[in-house]
């Protein structure tokens, strides 16, 4: 079958799609209803990754910045604030840079529940101003799928920060578009409180550096003044960073069946294997990533509509620790490619399912492997599947018959 065949397959199901959509989110409500609303039918409060980030800034209120990444006084914070609506059996370390915790000061002196429903309001208010940003042809349309899409979903239920970064990508893009590079820069040096997303980008701009001056400007900028904040602000937290750097970089304790990554891909596939080996084959599917943005910048002469899209796909493909919810970015490129290079979308339409199809099912189907069968290897699926539909949205970006990109 062809990209248009199965496209034309594909078009009119797409109610299963929104239906699915609407399944899970039914399904989170219902459990929260259950739960009495502070915690969920299995008695997980609300959006528990929330709490890592309440924790952090909680120290801050009470004049603890040298403990900011110290599990036994972000673990004591954890069991005091959920100690009032029951037990809590788990640590969420706080990892991100110093200044990010600064974010969360004002919602700290709220109780947990309502500093959740706070950031859960921003978090919905970033994804509309990502769409509003990325200007499709039906907004709401892309509004609604990109709720629809699992790692939207488990982004804003887990209470995780992906929102605001595919905000900050969206707003790289619209800067881009309007032809102004340092303020793309500027706005992207925003990422600084996650690195690793930053990959894609310096990729993208490192493959034409003297075109893209400015954006390498302006995310200097940022990273200092954001490095300035930290040091002037809260000094003790930024000695206790630097100091802690090494365990965040290295630390590999996610769930399995969360991360999805080549690195962990490997790792639970052959946990056996050599660490040599393991680390080989991840290297591997680093460059192939890499490699692909190369091909595309030299193939097509790295217009707007091609590069951002490979740009997300190689921060997420690259990135050691990229787990469900941060594929929440993909929502990006997928509006970019849609409305920027229409006379394809027969290939978008195709792909974008298959990768629906896998981002939503994988999690899962992983977990059951470890909890249900207890497997000794475990198999990933998106991983596998997110390689081929890499492979063919690159061949199809490098495609040279003429588009309309931006």
């Amino acid at each position: 079958m062809t990209d248009a065949t199965t496209a034309a397959w594909i078009r009119p199901k797409l109610w299963i799609g929104w239906t699915t959509a609407g399944v899970l989110w039914a399904t989170w409500f219902g459990s929260l209803a259950y739960g009495g609303w502070k915690r969920d039918a299995d008695g997980m409060l609300l959006c528990a990754d929330h709490i890592a980030f309440y924790s952090a800034a909680t120290l801050l209120r009470e004049g603890r910045p040298a403990e900011l990444y110290h599990h036994p006084a972000l673990g004591e914070v954890q069991q005091r604030v959920t100690l009032p609506d029951g037990r809590w059996d788990y640590f969420m370390a706080y990892r991100n840079p110093p200044f990010y915790a600064l974010l969360y000061v004002p919602t700290a002196g709220l109780p947990l529940v309502g500093s959740v429903l706070v950031w859960m309001a921003i978090s919905f208010a970033a994804i509309g101003f990502a769409v509003w940003c990325l200007l499709p042809e039906r907004p709401w349309r892309a509004l609604g799928w990109a709720l629809g899409f699992f790692p939207v979903f488990t982004a804003i239920t887990f209470g995780q920060n992906t929102p605001l970064s595919l905000a900050v990508f969206a707003a790289v893009y619209r800067l881009s578009a309007d032809r102004r590079p340092f303020a793309a820069g500027l706005a992207a040096g925003l990422l600084w409180y996650k690195p690793q997303l930053l990959i894609g980008l310096f990729v993208w701009w490192g493959l034409a550096p003297r075109r893209h001056l400015g954006e390498w400007l302006g995310v200097g900028v940022t990273g200092l003044v954001l490095a300035a904040l930290s040091w002037l602000v809260i000094p003790e937290a930024s000695w206790a960073f630097v100091e802690s750097l090494r365990t965040n970089v290295g630390y590999g304790g996610e769930n399995e069946w969360n991360l999805h990554s080549p690195r962990k891909f490997w790792d639970i596939l052959l946990p056996a294997a050599p660490p040599a080996l393991r680390t080989g084959l991840t290297l591997l599917c680093a460059a192939a990533a890499l490699g692909g943005a190369v091909w595309l910048r030299v193939r097509t002469g790295g217009p707007l509509a091609v590069m951002f899209p490979a740009a997300v796909f190689v921060t997420l493909w690259v990135s050691p620790h990229t787990l469900i919810y941060e594929w929440a970015l993909l929502v990006a490129a997928a509006v970019v490619l849609w409305d920027r290079l229409p006379a394809r979308r027969d290939t978008w339409l195709t792909w974008f399912t298959v990768a629906w199809l896998g981002l939503t099912v994988s999690t899962t189907t992983t977990l059951v492997q470890k909890r249900a069968l207890d497997l000794p290897v475990l198999f990933q699926l998106s991983i596998p599947v997110l390689a081929i539909v890499g492979y063919r949205l690159f061949r199809a970006l490098g495609d040279r018959r003429p588009v309309a990109a931006t």
